[in-house]
């Protein structure tokens, strides 16, 4: 049960952590040219449009958490009884709604960062090639589908694969982790 719990914390951190780190990690950067920043955000805009951002934060999050749950039950050795299942099913409501307004708070931040990050990343010239691209209709589609690779079924397959055998690695080192941390508040409160 711990491991299934820590595995839903594992969905609310990973499809909220983009967000929060944007946010809250004090990182030192270059500034980006302004020229280059007007193009990466047209790029940003074009690749991933504002009234569309919500939309496709959120659906990233629903697919995700269901390969999550997936991996959840393979990890924890099959379904949860109908209480747990009430249990986990509440959790999981409040997390969409803490998801729901961390995207809303946070997706201003993260996009702006991202064009930021374009601006340092690619030359004036690569972001107008960029820019043309997602100009496109297939340069458009490209970007704003990638999320929804997830919920291809080889991908899907793969990714709970994936998730399955990292959570089986993490209940040791959350035994260790609990343990190293109990010792050292042990000689650390006197």
């Amino acid at each position: 049960m711990r491991k299934l719990f820590a595995a839903s914390a594992l969905v609310v951190v990973g499809i909220n952590g983009a967000p929060c780190l944007a946010q809250s990690t004090a990182v030192t950067a270059a500034q980006a040219e302004p020229a280059n920043l007007e193009l990466a955000q047209q790029v940003v805009d074009l690749a991933f449009p504002p009234d569309r951002r919500h939309a496709l934060l959120s659906q990233m999050g629903t697919t995700l958490e269901a390969q999550m749950r997936s991996a959840q039950r393979a990890v924890v050795g099959g379904t949860s009884d109908a209480g747990e299942e009430q249990i986990i099913q509440r959790f999981l409501d409040r997390a969409h709604a803490e998801l729901d307004r961390s995207i809303s708070d946070g997706a201003p931040t993260l996009f702006g960062a991202l064009a930021r990050a374009y601006a340092r990343m690619f030359t004036r010239e690569e972001l107008t090639e960029i820019r043309a691209f997602v100009s496109t209709s297939a340069g458009s589609k490209y970007l704003q589908r990638s999320g929804d690779l997830l919920t291809d079924p080889d991908v899907a397959q793969a990714n709970s694969a994936f998730m399955t055998r990292a959570l089986s690695s993490i209940g040791p080192l959350e035994a260790e982790l609990r343990r190293e941390l109990t010792e050292y508040r042990a000689h650390n409160r006197r």
